[in-house]
């Protein structure tokens, strides 16, 4: 069977974690070096002001990046953005895949990324990577969703490798170049941060794509119990906030862009398909959360345990890992 030449264009956004992004960056050229062949691949990675050093490393140490530059206002989305359409302008590869700098890539991910893109060729296909935990191996923290359940559990996938969905987590995404031509580019203006991933890939199948989970296409990630309280409900949050601190922590993650909870992201995802959202509709939407955390401490705890446990266990969290948090 003659092999197909795929042109996959790899984009990084990061910002101030020298770290992780020469890290992955080491993973990258090791891989591509191994086992790219005759098939071009590209790594493009989006500095957002880092003040770390992190450009000048990757300009002296990865000359082959294409490193571009933002001034701290981009955010994951605007990067994201910004890589993409830098890729269709100037690189014109056949696919785009969206990386985040903080996973480990599984040995075999860049085998694993040629392979799909040959084989999915002139589809109109987006398939995402699954991102386990270092220590719980079957525990996926980043993939899919499918009617509102995230994918969690290696054991999903022990009838078939790859899972149709509804939307993806962007960690891992791959996406024919072609998308941009049929929908544009991500919508940084309304999803700065977070949701900007959801709402692309719900723009996609709204004109025809097909989105699929991809067990073989992993990485890891060191997923910590801090890691697990950010994504939980916030009432969830308010429960086990010990101290007014805490609990004052948990009412700045409704205006804090780095929080999944922030009002502008929730209240832009239930209104995606609105051209404008009027001003009220957020600080309308700010007073419910509110009353509903502080109403929260009305209702039983065996009852607000009872509902914990179930979060949980919807999210296939560890024992060791739900005893962390609690504790």
């Amino acid at each position: 069977m003659p092999v197909i030449n795929v042109s996959p264009a790899l984009i990084l956004p990061v910002r101030n974690r020298k770290a992780y992004t020469s890290a992955i960056l080491h993973q990258l050229r090791a891989q591509i070096s191994q086992y790219s062949g005759e098939h071009t691949i590209h790594i493009v990675v989006v500095d957002d002001g880092s003040s770390d050093g992190t450009p000048e490393y990757i300009a002296q140490f990865f000359p082959e990046v294409h490193l571009l530059h933002g001034d701290g206002n981009l955010w994951w989305t605007g990067a994201i953005a910004t890589g993409m359409d830098y890729i269709h302008q100037q690189l014109k590869t056949n696919y785009i895949v969206w990386l985040n700098d903080d996973i480990t890539l599984a040995d075999d991910f860049i085998y694993q990324l040629i392979q799909l893109c040959q084989s999915n060729l002139q589809q109109k296909i987006i398939t995402g990577g699954i991102v386990c935990d270092q220590t719980h191996s079957d525990w996926i923290v980043f993939g899919g969703v499918i009617a509102s359940q995230p994918i969690n559990n290696l054991q999903q996938f022990k009838d078939c490798s790859a899972l149709k969905v509804d939307t993806l987590n962007g960690n891992i995404a791959v996406l024919p170049t072609q998308l941009i031509t049929d929908i544009g580019l991500p919508n940084a203006k309304r999803f700065c941060h977070y949701g900007g991933d959801y709402e692309y890939i719900c723009r996609a199948r709204e004109v025809g794509y097909e989105v699929q989970l991809y067990s073989q296409l992993k990485a890891s990630t060191d997923w910590q119990s801090s890691d697990v309280i950010r994504y939980m409900p916030l009432w969830i949050q308010w429960y086990i906030s010990r101290t007014l601190g805490d609990k004052l922590t948990v009412l700045q993650s409704l205006t804090n862009r780095k929080s999944p909870h922030n009002v502008e992201h929730m209240v832009n995802s239930i209104h995606r398909q609105s051209h404008q959202v009027p001003r009220w509709t957020y600080t309308l939407f700010h007073a419910k959360k509110l009353i509903k955390l502080i109403g929260s401490e009305l209702i039983p705890t065996s009852m607000r345990r009872k509902h914990i446990e179930a979060y949980f266990q919807k999210h296939n969290v560890p024992h060791d890992v739900v005893q962390s948090v609690l504790k």
